[in-house]
């Protein structure tokens, strides 16, 4: 009988965590498919939760009273089950630390290391004390890993451009974006009506930008007949929804709380246009998702809409008063709104969760 490819990869948290076992849905979903060519061994230096149960692949909590005990146990136990499957390849998803021990590994058992630059460990926000690159020192561990290991990738060429602003310019790092499955975020025309219906969906934290939002949909609204529908939870709730009210928002805003993954489809087919004005993204799954739902992604260029100027609407971070200058001509344009949805939807389909397993399982096989 003829074994699988025996592939390890290391994760912080995100199958199998947070409430409803929610998790990061796509990761999960993409690590269930490439278990169809690959015996997957997930290990997870996040206590996965009591009632999970993986489907298809194998996952190891990795725990510790601190992370130099945490780390002292994945090599133990990495150890045991390399023994066992001879993995061919370690892929760790984000830079620090998982695609640190990822490269360790990988020379300590001489397999191939892989590492996903995925968001915040490619990213600088003093003003709000956010991103690995921070911090002098990690910014030498990032550095250092991604020109250790033997297949660095990103999600977006916006991530790869904030690698190189920091310093980083002597690794080539190819570019894998997460795609998702467009049956589940189907497209579905729609019938142009008033009151046009805006979305956001996002946790309520000060790298979503949501005050950019907030300010820009308030001169939407002045211009044009709208309704915003946000859905999260967070810190800054009890801040946005003093903003709210002093833009006179209230009877325009509708803020709920986060929705299983599986109910969030029928928030895009009841919507025309996706709100999303971060500071900084890895690529956002929910601009993926608005695009292949066939809505128009309006935002700042971070993320995914830096990457596809010609896909979405988008404009500096922080300009929400360009922002809605922009999203109200698109609106006014019915020949561009539907060009720039008809190219959003085209690039989703070619760029499915599929297409993503099957750039990693090629990594994992060259």
């Amino acid at each position: 009988m003829n074994r699988k490819p025996a592939i390890a990869i290391i994760i912080p948290g995100g199958i199998g965590t947070g409430k409803d076992n929610i998790g990061v849905p796509v990761l999960e979903r993409i690590v269930r498919l490439l278990s169809a060519d690959f015996d997957i061994t997930v290990f997870q230096l996040f206590p996965t939760n009591k009632d999970y149960k993986a489907d298809g692949f194998t996952i190891i909590d990795v725990n510790g009273a601190n992370s130099l005990v945490k780390y002292l146990k994945f090599f133990f136990t990495f150890r045991n089950h390399h023994a066992q499957k001879k993995f061919q390849a370690v892929h760790g998803f984000w830079i620090l630390p998982s695609g640190f021990l990822a490269v360790m590994a990988g020379k300590i058992f001489a397999i191939k290391s892989i590492v996903s630059v995925l968001g915040g460990d490619a990213i600088a926000l003093p003003e709000i004390k956010y991103g690995q690159l921070q911090s002098k020192w990690y910014r030498k561990f990032v550095f250092w890993t991604l020109r250790q290991a033997d297949e660095p990738n990103a999600l977006t060429q916006y991530l790869v451009n904030n690698l190189a602003r920091a310093g980083l310019h002597d690794v080539p790092i190819s570019v894998i974006p997460w795609g998702i499955d467009t049956k589940q975020f189907a497209y579905r025309e729609r019938n142009r009506k008033m009151p046009v219906q805006f979305l956001h969906i996002g946790n309520l934290h000060p790298v979503k930008g949501q005050e950019t939002l907030l300010r820009a949909f308030k001169i939407i609204s002045d211009k044009i007949e709208a309704r915003l529908t946000l859905i999260g939870e967070g810190a800054l709730k009890n801040q946005l929804d003093k903003l709210i009210g002093e833009l006179s928002l209230d009877s325009k805003v509708t803020i709920l709380k986060p929705v299983p993954y599986e109910q969030l489809a029928k928030y895009y087919e009841q919507s025309d246009v996706l709100l999303h004005t971060s500071l900084s993204e890895g690529q956002s799954e929910v601009v993926t998702e608005a695009m292949s739902s066939g809505l128009l992604v309006c935002g700042t260029k971070v993320g995914l809409m830096y990457d596809l100027p010609g896909c979405c609407v988008a404009v500096e971070v922080g300009d929400f008063e360009s922002l809605a200058a922009e999203v109200i001509s698109v609106a006014e344009d019915h020949t561009r709104f539907q060009k720039i949805v008809s190219m959003g939807v085209q690039w989703t389909a070619e760029n499915d969760i599929h297409a993503t397993v099957k750039q990693y399982r090629n990594l994992y096989v060259k």
